[in-house]
């Protein structure tokens, strides 16, 4: 048994995700408390900002600028986010050199994970094409 930290509710070791790290070997906190407060986090103003400072060093409103120069629109097939059958993401991804960490555009998530898919390669994307061009 352990106490939560959130909930103060006493609870199964079952009910903590494991930490090595931790000195009880636990989590502080209930999955359950996790959960909710993961849920309550993400969708704050504060934790996207926070998001976006770490993994692309911007901010929110850098963010809105490149959104309105692509007019709210992918910049691979130019179709706007509330066209998009997007289910769970409400933003346009921010697409990046893997190598360089430049920030290249807001692409959805389809065009997104295809050029992934492809390694970001313009050798493969350029041998794609011409495959299609074929028939």
């Amino acid at each position: 048994m352990k106490n939560c930290n959130i909930c103060n509710q006493n609870k199964p070791l079952n009910e903590f995700v494991e930490r090595k790290n931790r000195p009880s070997g636990y989590q502080a906190y209930c999955k359950q408390c996790h959960n909710l407060k993961r849920k309550l986090n993400y969708n704050s103003e504060y934790m996207r900002n926070f998001d976006l400072k770490k993994s692309y060093g911007i901010t929110q409103d850098d963010y809105n600028e490149m959104f309105t120069k692509q007019n709210g629109c992918c910049k691979i097939c130019e179709i706007h986010i509330l066209n998009l059958n997007q289910k769970r993401k409400k933003h346009l991804c921010i697409d990046h050199d893997h190598k360089t960490g430049k920030i290249r555009g807001l692409l959805c998530d389809k065009c997104n994970r295809g050029i992934g898919l492809l390694q970001d390669s313009k050798y493969v994307l350029l041998n794609a094409y011409n495959y299609l061009n074929e028939f």
